[in-house]
C-alpha cells in the first residue's frame, strides 16, 4: 500500500456496480481511491507515510484493516483517551446512556446538574463556580473569550508562543502555530498579544532573571485593554513543555494586580494525565476560567466544559448572551462524564498516573545516551522527548523525529511528531497502565529509537 500511495496511482471504483454503505464490501484500495476523491486532504489523517484503515481498538492496541496484528498506541487520540481504548466500565456507561436518551435541547438533566457540581468542587479555589458544557476544546475556548470580553468590558487577550487553543476563528486569534497559515483565513475577531512562554530548554536569553515573566509584566501593566490572559500550564501541542512554577505563579499575580481573568486552559493536559485533575494544580494557582475536553467524556463524546466564577458567569444576561448551541449540554456526553469522574475517584487512576509516570520519566531520561534524544519532559502520564541535530546547538531535527515515527510504525507502533519545529515526540498514556505495561512500553521505544539514532 506504501508503492499505491507514492505513485499516486488511483484504482478507480467500478462505475456498474451500484453504491453502498457497508463497512467491509469494499477492499483497502477502493478505499483509498475514494479517500483521494472524496476525503479533504487538508487533515491529519496523512500524517503517517502509510495509509491504514482503523478496525476497531482495545486497552492500549489498534487494529487496522487486512492485519491481523496489532499496533501499540502510544498518542491515545491526541489525549482524548485517558482511560485507554474500549474500557469495560466506560463502554458500560456509554450503553446505559444511549438506552436513556440521545439528545434534547434547553432543557436540563440529573447527569448535567451533578457533572457541574463535581467540576465546580474539584476545580482549585475557594470561590463559587458554575459550569457550562459547550462541544469540543475550541468552543470552550471561544466561550471563554466571550465571557472575559463581557466581564471585563475590555477587547483584548493575551496568549502565549508556541499555544495551541484550537482552531475556530476564536481559537485561532490565541494560537500560535505556525503550521497555520492564517494569512489565508483573516481578519479575526482582534488579534492577540502574544507574549514568551518559559520554554527553559529554548530560552534566547544569556541569563535567565525570569526575562519572559518580565517582558509580561511591561506590556499588562502598560495596557489596560486586555480582557484576559490564557494559559496552558504545561504546553499540549508544543510537547508537553513545563515551565518553571514561578512563571505561572507570577502570571497570576500580574493578572490579579491589573485586573486581567486568568483562563487556564486544561484540554490537552487535564483531566489526571499529569498526576493531578487539573495540570494548574502542579503550581498552585487559582485560575478564574478553566476549560476541559477530550478526556472529559472518555472520548466517547466530543464534550467540554468552561468552570468559572460564579460571578463571572452571572454578570451576562442569560438571554441573548450569545452563549450555547444545539449539542451543548448534551445529556449524552455528560452521563458518560459523570461516570468517568466516578471512574477515576474508585480506581485510584490518577494516582497511579503519579506514580507511573514518575517510573515512565526516569526510564526515558535514560533515552537522552542517544546522540539526538535530549530534553525529556512531562508530568505523569503525558511525556516527550526532543529530538536534535547536535546537544551542544540544540538545533532541532525534523527529518530524524520524522524517521523515527515511520519506524514506529514499521514496528506497530503509533507515535506522534510534535511541537514547533516538528521535532518533538509526544506520548499520552491511559491512566491505568502498570509497571509490567510501562517496561514494554518502554522497550518498544528503546527499540525504534535505537533503529534511527546511535548511542553517544
Amino acid at each position: 500500500m506504501e508503492s499505491l500511495i507514492n505513485s499516486g496511482k488511483i484504482i478507480g471504483i467500478n462505475k456498474a456496480t451500484p453504491a453502498t454503505t457497508a463497512i467491509g464490501d469494499y477492499g483497502t484500495e477502493e478505499l483509498y481511491d475514494m479517500y483521494q476523491q472524496f476525503s479533504c486532504q487538508c487533515d491529519e489523517t496523512g500524517m503517517y507515510d502509510q495509509f491504514l484503515l482503523v478496525e476497531r481498538a482495545e486497552g492500549l492496541n489498534v487494529w487496522f484493516k487486512g492485519d491481523s496484528k496489532p499496533y501499540l498506541d502510544l498518542v491515545m487520540g491526541f489525549s482524548a483517551l485517558n482511560l485507554g481504548h474500549q474500557h469495560p466500565r466506560v463502554k458500560k456507561a456509554v450503553e446505559e446512556a444511549i438506552r436513556t436518551i440521545d439528545h434534547i435541547h434547553s432543557f436540563n438533566s440529573e447527569s448535567k446538574i451533578l457533572l457541574s457540581r463535581i467540576l465546580a468542587e474539584k476545580a482549585p479555589g475557594n470561590n463559587d463556580k458554575k459550569v457550562y458544557f459547550p462541544v469540543g476544546g475550541a468552543m470552550a475556548v471561544d466561550t471563554a473569550i466571550k465571557l472575559a470580553r463581557a466581564f471585563s468590558g475590555k477587547p483584548r487577550i493575551a496568549s502565549f508562543t508556541n499555544a495551541f487553543h484550537g482552531y475556530s476563528y476564536g481559537a485561532m486569534m490565541v494560537t500560535d502555530d505556525p503550521i497555520i497559515n492564517k494569512w489565508q483565513y483573516g481578519p479575526y475577531p482582534g488579534e492577540a498579544v502574544r507574549l514568551p512562554y518559559a520554554d527553559c530548554y529554548r530560552c534566547q536569553h544569556v541569563i535567565c532573571n525570569y526575562q519572559c515573566l518580565q517582558i509580561a509584566e511591561q506590556y499588562l501593566t502598560e495596557n489596560n485593554d486586555i480582557a484576559a490572559l490564557i494559559i496552558e500550564p504545561i504546553q499540549g501541542h508544543a510537547g508537553f513543555i513545563i515551565p518553571p512554577r514561578e512563571f505561572i505563579v507570577g502570571l497570576k499575580k500580574l493578572c490579579q494586580v491589573n485586573n486581567i481573568l486568568f483562563i487556564d486552559d486544561e484540554i490537552q493536559v487535564g483531566m489526571g494525565r499529569s498526576g493531578r485533575m487539573f495540570s494548574i494544580e502542579h503550581f498552585d494557582v487559582e485560575p478564574d476560567i478553566m476549560l476541559l475536553s477530550k478526556s472529559l467524556a472518555g472520548g466517547y463524546y466530543p464534550l467540554s466544559a468552561v468552570i468559572a466564577r460564579s460571578e463571572i458567569w452571572d454578570s451576562i444576561s442569560p438571554a441573548g448572551s450569545g452563549i450555547g448551541s444545539t449539542f451543548a449540554n448534551n445529556p449524552l456526553g455528560t452521563y458518560i462524564a459523570l461516570q468517568v469522574q466516578k471512574i477515576l475517584e474508585e480506581e485510584h487512576y490518577i494516582e497511579n498516573a503519579e506514580r507511573i509516570g514518575a517510573y515512565f520519566t526516569a526510564e526515558l531520561k535514560r533515552l537522552e545516551r542517544y546522540k539526538n534524544i535530549d530534553n525529556v519532559t512531562g508530568l505523569g502520564l503525558i511525556q516527550s522527548l526532543e529530538v536534535v541535530e547536535d546537544k551542544k546547538t540544540r538545533e532541532p531535527a525534523p527529518a530524524i523525529a520524522k524517521r523515527i515515527q515511520s519506524e514506529g510504525l514499521k514496528q506497530r507502533i503509533l507515535l506522534y511528531v510534535a511541537g514547533i519545529e516538528k521535532n518533538r515526540i509526544k506520548f499520552a498514556l491511559p491512566l491505568w497502565v502498570d509497571l509490567g505495561d510501562m517496561d514494554w512500553i518502554i522497550w518498544k521505544i528503546r527499540d525504534v529509537i535505537g533503529r534511527v539514532c546511535l548511542l553517544n
